[in-house]
């Protein structure tokens, strides 16, 4: 369900941006980092309450003997994931928007088209990537 709420909110959000004189919410860098978050730590505290602390397992990695390595290893794996989703996110929204923007100040009507159904198509995808 969750999952799904921010597929909405974050595909409604890029797509605002297609619109002419209107600016993507995902366009500003907190809007993106605040959902991505949430969903990290939503994601986290399913696996503990469905595994318990079994769920900590996955951090030792395959070989007992190798957990000393992997534990930090797999903290900053999972720490860094919501970050570059987040920085993903508002670079494609920022860049797609500029993109759009100076074409229209160059070609007034049919390339900006063009830009704007990647705009979308982009943004579906983005929005895809960021509840998967």
């Amino acid at each position: 369900m969750l999952f799904g709420t921010f597929f909405v909110f974050i595909l409604i959000s890029n797509l605002i941006g297609v619109i002419p004189g209107f600016e993507s919410p995902t366009k500003v860098i907190f809007v993106p980092a605040v959902a991505r978050w949430w969903h990290f730590l939503y994601y986290n505290l399913a696996g503990l309450r469905k595994g318990g602390i079994g769920y900590l397992k996955h951090f030792l990695g395959p070989i007992p003997m190798m957990a000393p390595l992997m534990i930090p290893i797999e903290i900053i794996s999972h720490l860094a994931r919501p970050l570059s989703l987040s920085i993903r996110l508002f670079a494609n929204m920022y860049a797609g928007e500029q993109v759009t923007l100076v074409f229209l100040g160059l070609v007034p009507l049919v390339i900006p088209v063009m830009f704007m159904g990647l705009h979308v198509m982009v943004s579906v995808l983005q929005a895809y990537i960021s509840c998967c």
